[in-house]
C-alpha cells in the first residue's frame, strides 16, 4: 500500500524521468485501465444489475477517470519541466507538454460529450429507479387487450410474454411508460411484433418505451398522449456502444418508414432532456398511425397532466361546443379570481405580466376546477387538428364592434381598455372586468357557431 502511495505522490511531484512518466505511468496505465473498464463494462452486462447500482458504478467510474487523467498529466507536465535539469533535452520535454496540452482537450471534450451527461443521467436514475421498479400489468376489454403502467425494469418483457401466452385473445397493448431499461424496449418491439399486436398509448410513452410502440402493427396515440424522445444514454459505459444504439434505433425507425428528419431530431436530444413532438408531427412522420379519442379503448388507469397535450391550435381549430364550453370555464375562474383580487386575474388573463406564476387550482373551488378540467379534456380530445388549417374570420369583425358597443353602455372605458390592455396595467380591477363583459358578451350572442367564430377572432388579434 506504501508503494501504491509513494508512486501516487513521486509522479504527481514530477519525481520520475520523463521517460516513465510519459510511456509507463501516461500510456501504460492508460491502456491497462481502458482494457479493465471493457472488462468491467462486459461483465456488468452480463450481471445485468440493477440500474441504481449500474449508475452508482458509472459516477464513480467518471469520477475516477477525472481525478486518474489530472494526476498523470499534471505529473507529466512537472516530469518535462524538470527534465533539462536531469540532463535531457529540451526538444523532448516540449513535445510532452504540448502532447500534454492535446491530452488535456481531448480529456474536456469528452467528459463533457459523455461523462456529463451519462452522471447526469445517473444521478436521475438513482433518484427514481429504484422507487418504480414494479410495473403493473391488467388484461382489459375481455381479454382482448393488454395495459401496461410503469417504468421498464429488467424481465418487464417476460411478464407481458407471460400474460399473452395465458391470453390468446389479445390484439392491443397499451404502454403507459416513462422508459427503463433499453434492452426491455427492444425485448417488448419484438415481442410486439411475434404477437401482432397493435399499440396505443393513453398517457405517455418516452424513452425507451417508444421503441415498444414502433412495434405495433397499428399505432395509436391517444389525442391526450404524449410520446418522448431521445438518443440513448446510461446503457453502454463508453460513448461507442452509445452510438451503436442510436443506430440500432435509427434501423428500427426507418423500417417502419419514419422520416429521416424526425429520426434525426429523435437522436439529436441528448439523454438528460426529452423531447414531445405535436400530433401532427407525429403522424406526417409515420411514427403515428391513427390519433384517436380515448373512448376508442378500453379506459386506462394511467394519467398524466393535460399540460403537455395542450396546444394553442386547439383555440382555433376546435369544435364550436366544445370551445364555447371552455371559455365559459374559463369566464367562471376570471370572475372568482377578480372576486378574490383582481390582480390575480389580471395574471391568469396576462401570464406574461405576472411576477411569479400563480397556482390558479389552489385558488379556486373544486367545482371551478372541475369544469374546467372537464372542458380541457373535451376540447383535446374531440379537435382534429389539422396543418393545413387556414382561419377565416368571415363577419366576425363586425360582431366584436357590435359586443364592444354593448360592453360600453355599462362603462364607456371597457372596449378601450379591451383594446389596449397594456396601457390599463396598473388598474387591475378595471381590466379585468372589462375583458370579462366582452368575452361574456360573445358567449350571449345567439348560438354556439356565431360565439365560437368570434372567440376564434379574439384569439386571433
Amino acid at each position: 500500500m506504501m508503494r501504491v502511495f509513494n508512486l501516487i505522490k513521486k509522479h504527481w511531484h514530477g519525481d520520475y524521468s520523463l521517460g516513465k512518466a510519459y510511456w509507463l505511468i501516461g500510456v501504460g496505465l492508460t491502456c491497462c485501465l481502458s482494457l479493465l473498464a471493457y472488462a468491467l463494462n462486459q461483465l456488468l452486462l452480463r450481471l445485468e444489475i440493477g440500474q441504481s447500482l449500474f449508475s452508482t458504478l458509472v459516477i464513480g467510474l467518471y469520477s475516477f477517470t477525472a481525478l486518474f487523467t489530472i494526476w498523470q498529466l499534471v505529473g507529466i507536465w512537472r516530469s518535462a519541466k524538470y527534465h533539462t535539469s536531469h540532463g535531457g533535452r529540451q526538444g523532448w520535454a516540449t513535445a510532452a507538454q504540448v502532447m500534454v496540452v492535446v491530452a488535456a482537450l481531448r480529456a474536456v471534450f469528452d467528459f463533457n460529450q459523455f461523462g456529463l451527461p451519462m452522471m447526469q443521467g445517473s444521478v436521475g436514475l438513482m433518484n427514481t429507479s429504484e422507487l418504480t421498479r414494479r410495473v403493473e400489468l391488467r388484461v382489459l376489454n375481455q381479454g382482448t387487450e393488454l395495459e401496461l403502467i410503469g417504468p421498464l425494469p429488467q424481465g418487464t418483457s417476460e411478464s407481458v410474454q407471460a400474460i399473452l401466452q395465458r391470453f390468446s385473445s389479445v390484439r392491443v397493448i397499451h404502454l403507459n411508460s416513462p422508459g427503463g431499461r433499453i434492452s426491455e424496449g427492444v425485448n417488448l418491439y419484438h415481442l410486439i411484433q411475434e404477437y401482432q399486436l397493435d399499440t396505443y398509448v393513453p398517457s405517455e410513452c418516452s424513452s425507451a418505451c417508444t421503441i415498444a410502440f414502433m412495434g405495433g402493427q397499428q399505432r395509436y396515440l391517444s389525442k391526450r398522449g404524449i410520446l418522448g424522445f431521445h438518443s440513448a444514454s446510461l446503457h453502454q459505459i463508453d460513448g461507442t456502444d452509445v452510438q451503436e444504439i442510436n443506430d440500432d434505433f435509427k434501423r428500427i425507425y426507418r423500417l417502419h418508414g419514419v422520416s429521416e428528419s424526425f429520426i434525426r431530431q429523435a437522436v439529436r436530444v441528448d439523454g438528460a432532456n426529452i423531447w414531445y413532438p405535436g400530433p401532427l408531427e407525429l403522424v406526417e412522420a409515420r411514427v403515428v398511425d391513427e390519433l384517436v379519442q380515448s373512448e376508442r379503448f378500453a379506459p386506462s388507469n394511467a394519467t398524466h397532466s393535460l399540460a403537455t397535450t395542450w396546444r394553442a391550435e386547439l383555440l382555433m381549430q376546435g369544435p364550436d361546443d366544445e370551445l364555447v364550453a371552455y371559455w365559459r370555464a374559463n369566464v367562471d375562474i376570471m370572475n372568482y379570481l377578480n372576486y378574490v383580487d383582481a390582480q390575480y386575474c389580471v395574471d391568469y388573463l396576462y401570464p406574461q405580466w405576472a411576477k411569479q406564476p400563480i397556482d390558479v387550482e389552489a385558488l379556486i373551488p373544486i367545482n371551478l376546477i372541475s369544469a374546467y378540467r372537464q372542458a380541457k379534456t373535451n376540447l383535446v380530445e374531440r379537435t382534429q387538428l389539422r396543418n393545413n388549417f387556414r382561419y377565416q374570420p368571415g363577419t366576425a369583425n363586425v360582431m366584436l364592434e357590435q359586443v364592444l358597443s354593448e360592453v360600453g353602455r355599462y362603462d364607456v372605458l371597457y372596449p378601450q381598455v379591451f383594446q389596449q390592455p397594456s396601457d390599463y396595467r396598473p388598474h387591475a380591477r378595471l381590466l379585468c372586468q372589462a375583458t370579462i363583459a366582452v368575452y361574456e358578451g360573445a358567449l350571449r350572442l345567439p348560438t354556439h357557431e356565431r360565439q365560437a367564430a368570434l372567440l376564434r377572432f379574439m384569439q386571433q388579434r
